[in-house]
């Protein structure tokens, strides 16, 4: 029984020790986040946009995000009219600053409730207003995604977005715009 008793003993006490010296001492970790900062402002045809009573915009405040987690930059009005289409190109942009050589991938989304065949489109380019609602890579406006994969080439990278809205009743419609970068 006694060298029973011994052999425990001499089998738990290593680990035992073991465990004790690895949670013993100092230890330092440093580093930076390098977290994507959003922002949304009047692109360059936003003005006249604005005065035709075409958008108007409620801007939220620039978000740090964690990866993964939405962050919503803004609410918006478009108002299209009865019995023709609007096409608005250029009227936001969203500014994004990355450090450079980040990887990974960035949404750009869009919720809302506008009439069938409204669109969005984000571009890294600014757009001809003739060109909408041909123009590739167009979404509807109410369950939009837009991705641009990194490595991103760091400082501020603008992204322009246009809408296109065929004729209809837009009272009421509105809209919402988050952003979720996820790192790699």
């Amino acid at each position: 029984m006694t060298l029973l008793l011994l052999a425990t003993v001499a089998a738990i006490l290593p680990a035992v020790a073991v465990a004790d010296v690895m949670i013993t001492g100092n230890v330092s970790i440093v580093g930076t986040q390098n977290t994507p900062v959003f922002e949304i402002q009047p692109g360059p045809n936003y003005p006249a946009a604005y005065a035709a009573g075409a958008i108007a915009w409620n801007p939220m405040q620039p978000a740090s995000v964690e990866p993964g987690q939405l962050a919503p930059m803004a609410s918006f009005d478009l108002e299209g009219i009865n019995n023709q289409t609007t096409a608005l190109a250029n009227v936001l942009d969203l500014n994004v600053t990355i450090g450079a050589g980040v990887t990974g991938t960035l949404y750009v989304n869009f919720t809302g409730n506008f009439p069938a065949g409204a669109m969005v489109w984000v571009t890294n380019n600014t757009v001809d207003v003739h060109s909408l609602p041909g123009l590739l890579g167009g979404q509807s406006i109410n369950s939009a995604s837009f991705q641009f994969n990194g490595p991103f080439p760091g400082g501020t990278t603008t992204y322009y977005m246009s809408f296109y809205l065929p004729p209809g009743s837009y009272a009421g419609a509105t809209g919402t715009i988050t952003g979720t970068f996820i790192a790699h």
